[in-house]
């Protein structure tokens, strides 16, 4: 998931300022070892001008990286279908454990309940009422479709849930 910006920014300013203690701390350890003498606002200068080069070495690395395409930034709904995989497993806990115990393509078949839920609702009439397509693995308490965005991310959470156990168990019997 996109961390935010003011998040980006905690981050940066505390990884600069770690940076700036090790690197100050490093030479009035290292240079006197090496024979090199100076004063503590000398080395505090010298760690602070190293501390500069080091953010524009960064920025500028990102910056290329980014104009090379090194670096894809996800969509929105990619972003969507990963905060959702995290949600089943945070707020739901459905475990890496509780993944493997369901059959094989059980996940899936959830997944695909819910992908195909924009063709179900344009073909349903009230006969059908709040039935999930026939693929759906679960009991009526589980299916909870909303709109075709949110079931697309649901979909494709899933699925993810389905690959990410079959990763898991590869050569497993």
């Amino acid at each position: 998931m996109k961390q935010s910006k003011i998040m980006s920014l905690v981050e940066s300013v505390i990884n600069i300022a770690i940076g700036f203690g090790i690197s100050l701390a490093a030479q009035m350890y290292f240079l006197p070892l090496l024979g090199v003498i100076i004063s503590f606002q000398q080395n505090l200068l010298f760690a602070l001008i190293m501390t500069v080069i080091s953010i524009a070495r960064s920025y500028l690395l990102r910056r290329l990286f980014e104009a090379m395409h090194i670096r894809r930034p996800l969509s929105p709904f990619m972003q969507a279908v990963i905060a959702e995989r995290f949600r089943q497993i945070e707020q739901e806990g459905w475990s890496t454990t509780h993944d493997d115990a369901h059959p094989v393509g059980e996940l899936a078949a959830a997944g695909s309940s819910y992908a195909i839920m924009p063709t179900w609702r344009r073909r349903a009439d009230e006969s059908f009422g709040p039935k999930p397509p026939i693929a759906w693995p679960w009991s009526l308490d589980w299916w909870k479709p909303q709109d075709n965005r949110r079931d697309l991310v649901r979909a494709a959470a899933l699925v993810v849930a389905e690959g990410e156990k079959l990763d898991r168990n590869r050569g497993r019997k």
